[in-house]
């Protein structure tokens, strides 16, 4: 009886280091992954600065254009773009 209590004492020390050990390689495999995930982030920023170039240009609008695009309007469009510039107006 002795020796079944003796090898309950030694599995639950043998369990409890093994917890801590396996604990302890959890908390440093996420310590690393954190550390890998914000030196993946910053090469990737890095790498967009090098690589991506943004360009606006600014289009060149004529009356004619605007009046040619309001005539491919519905008129229910029409009739909500002529009620937002009258209340644009009465704003002033």
């Amino acid at each position: 009886m002795l020796m079944g209590l003796g090898a309950m004492v030694m599995t639950s020390e043998k369990a409890s280091e093994l917890k801590k050990e396996l604990l302890k390689k959890g908390e440093e495999a996420y310590k690393q992954g954190q550390a890998l995930n914000e030196e993946l982030k910053h090469n990737i920023k890095e790498k967009m600065k090098e690589n991506v170039t943004i360009n606006i240009e600014k289009a060149e609008v004529t009356k004619e254009d605007v009046v040619n695009k309001i005539n491919e309007l519905s008129e229910e469009d029409k009739k909500e773009i002529l009620k937002l510039l009258k209340a644009k107006k009465n704003e002033k």
